[in-house]
Parts: C-alpha cells; sequence; structure tokens
C-alpha cells in the first residue's frame, strides 16, 4: 500500500510539473486550411501586407495563427482548434511599456532569476472579438478591452539553456508562467 500511495504522489508531481510546459509545434498551412472563423475575422481588420497561416500543435490542443506585418511591427492573431478568436499579438520593445509597469515585470523576473536576457515582448489584446477588433482598426477602446504583456526571456536553470515565456497584467502583475521545450523529446535524433 506504502508503494502505492508514493507512485500516486509520484504521478500528480509529474502531472502537475507538466502544466506549466509550454511546446508548440508550428506548421505553414495555406490560407484555405485555416478554420473559415478565423479567416473572415482576419480579412476584417483590413491588413495591407500578405498573411501567412500556421496550424500549432501543443501537448494538448491545436490552434491556429495568422502572422503578419501593419505598419512595421509583427502581429499574429491566434484562434481555437475551431476557429473562435483568442487574441492579437504584437510584437513591441520593452520601451514601449509603461515606465511603472515594466518596473514591476523587471522586479518578478530579477526576483525568479539571477541573470535573463529579454528574446521577445509582445503586447496582447483579448476579450470579445468585436472590442479587439474595434480596438485594433480605430484605437478607441469601447468596452471590457484585456491587454497583458508577453515576455519571453533566456536564461540558465542549474547551468542549463533555458527559455521560459511570461504572461503578465497591464498593470505589470504576474499571471503565468511556463518553460518553453523546444522539441517534442528530449533524445537525440540522427
Amino acid at each position: 500500500m506504502n508503494r502505492f500511495i508514493i507512485i500516486l504522489c509520484l504521478i500528480f508531481f509529474a502531472v502537475s510539473g507538466y502544466s506549466q510546459v509550454k511546446f508548440e509545434k508550428e506548421e505553414r498551412i495555406k490560407r484555405a486550411e485555416a478554420p473559415a472563423k478565423a479567416i473572415r475575422f482576419v480579412d476584417s481588420m483590413k491588413l495591407n501586407n500578405r498573411v501567412k497561416w500556421f496550424r500549432e500543435t501543443g501537448y494538448s490542443s491545436i490552434s491556429f495563427e495568422a502572422k503578419t506585418k501593419h505598419k512595421g511591427k509583427r502581429v499574429s492573431v491566434e484562434f481555437s482548434e475551431n476557429g473562435t478568436f483568442e487574441d492579437i499579438e504584437i510584437e513591441i520593445s520593452t520601451d514601449e511599456i509603461p515606465d511603472s509597469t515594466f518596473a514591476k515585470i523587471s522586479d518578478h523576473l530579477l526576483a525568479s532569476h539571477e541573470k535573463y536576457k529579454v528574446d521577445k515582448v509582445q503586447i496582447q489584446y483579448s476579450g470579445e472579438p468585436i472590442i479587439v477588433l474595434n480596438y485594433y482598426l480605430t484605437n478607441v477602446v469601447a468596452g471590457d478591452l484585456i491587454i497583458n504583456y508577453e515576455i519571453v526571456i533566456n536564461t540558465k536553470v542549474d547551468g542549463a539553456f533555458a527559455r521560459f515565456e511570461y504572461l503578465f497584467d497591464k498593470e505589470g502583475g504576474f499571471i503565468q508562467k511556463s518553460r518553453i521545450k523546444l522539441s517534442m523529446t528530449d533524445n537525440i535524433e540522427f
């Protein structure tokens, strides 16, 4: 009976740690392979540049992403497997985050990591699709627009290279941390 409890505990800790690891395999697809609902949303954004479509496969989910450039910035629009809108992310620099917000983000990162390098920063807009689309087109907030910051960092953990994705709210409050796994397997493949 004692062994059984130990095995259950090990499984529990393995599963709870698993949820904090993020893996996404991105595969380029044709526009016609994306959900119709997602295509309609992206078309309504009135983008001037070419849009590239991707299917993202994670540990337990499939999603779709449309990527383009708009006004010199990388923009990605994410959708669930069935085409339900999730968010718009726009790549920005750390200078574009309000000083007080970035100070809170930096404090959190420094408390978690001795040294790190910011690899990517995105401002993330989510909420009701029509509200997010309206804000994207007009820069006018007309409803409950959710603004977050997604920060990807490179660091070392126990002497080994590690990559993490952090999510912070618009005031710099910590929401979530995920370790980014670069491949589905830790084995060397030949």
